[in-house]
């Protein structure tokens, strides 16, 4: 399914409607209790039940271009109901106290928000198959990619298009002026760190200079970087194990790594210096001394400063592995 790139459906005016409804609804929380002469440890429950219904016509107003379906209001109804259930009992209509309330129900909250995962396992889902293309406009473009559990490529994409790519498991994108994309998970589908690992293959221009910052959960990445026109990289990841193949004719690429239980592993093409750095606690990291030789502080090539193609490199982790090697 293609679709195309406008970040916000037209002819909504989705801010307005918010914050219209923040207003209101904080008008209607004074005027309520100054007319039923409540104080506010009765009535500071219409808070709750506020931020419930706020957050709901936020997702409805903003539509994130996906149809709002009962999972993406799974925790505006959530917080819409605790907030009544708290404000019965606040003011004495429940007919029990509120640390009673909260030590007899409890359980039965954990056993609704069960009910409510089975639910999610069984109920029918739309196609989970998705392709997205973005056209390519200006001369450098961003990308942040969020992505949960599953499998994650990244590579070079057709001429014209910033990103082209196929997500399985459902993909919201968010368009920024100056060619700044953001893509992330589908949660109107259920949560992909539940039963529903994602599989993308995604394509990003090598026409422009890019930025590409890229955060994982429990992941498997494969990312094909040497074609891009790559400037910067950023990679926040957990539990996950990534390989990461740098690109050959970028120039200067600048890469930070943060890993925590992960295993990370850059390969440097020919003909390309690095200069590397890695601040890790309890990780491990390995590099190919033979091409990147230690010096001082950091594993560099010999003439770094001056290679028209290098990548500095700065890892940091906490139990995690870094390696670094020839691609």
């Amino acid at each position: 399914m293609e679709r195309s790139a406008r970040p916000r459906r037209a002819g909504r005016p989705a801010g307005t409607i918010v914050v219209a409804t923040w207003l209101i609804g904080l008008g209607s929380i004074f005027l309520i209790r100054d007319a039923l002469g409540w104080s506010w440890s009765e009535a500071w429950p219409m808070f709750v039940i506020l931020a419930g219904f706020g957050t709901g016509v936020s997702e409805i107003a903003w539509g994130r271009r996906r149809p709002t379906t009962l999972w993406t209001l799974t925790w505006p109804i959530a917080l819409v109901a605790v907030g009544v259930l708290f404000l019965l009992s606040t003011t004495g209509s429940l007919g029990v106290e509120l640390g009673e309330l909260v030590g007899t129900w409890w359980p039965v909250g954990l056993l609704v928000l069960g009910a409510w995962f089975l639910v999610g396992a069984f109920w029918p889902a739309a196609a989970s198959q998705e392709r997205l293309t973005i056209p390519l406009s200006g001369s450098s473009a961003s990308v942040r990619i969020r992505f949960g559990a599953g499998d994650l490529h990244v590579g070079r994409g057709p001429a014209g298009t910033l990103v082209d790519g196929e997500f399985e498991g459902g993909v919201v994108h968010r368009l920024r002026a100056g060619g700044d994309v953001e893509l992330q998970p589908d949660s109107a589908r259920g949560w992909s760190w539940v039963d529903r690992p994602l599989h993308w293959r995604v394509g990003l221009s090598a026409e422009v200079p890019l930025d590409l910052r890229l955060e994982t959960g429990a992941a498997r990445g494969e990312l094909d970087l040497r074609d891009l026109m790559l400037r910067s990289l950023r990679l926040q990841t957990g539990a996950s194990e990534t390989t990461i193949t740098l690109p050959q004719g970028a120039g200067e690429t600048r890469v930070r790594a943060d890993a925590g239980a992960a295993q990370v592993t850059f390969r440097v093409p020919d003909g390309v210096a690095a200069s590397i750095r890695s601040r890790v606690a309890l990780g491990t990291t390995q590099v190919d001394t033979a091409r990147f030789p230690r010096t001082g502080d950091r594993y560099e090539s010999a003439g770094f400063a001056s290679a028209p193609n290098r990548v500095e490199i700065d890892l940091q982790g906490g139990v995690g592995s870094f390696r670094v090697t020839s691609a």
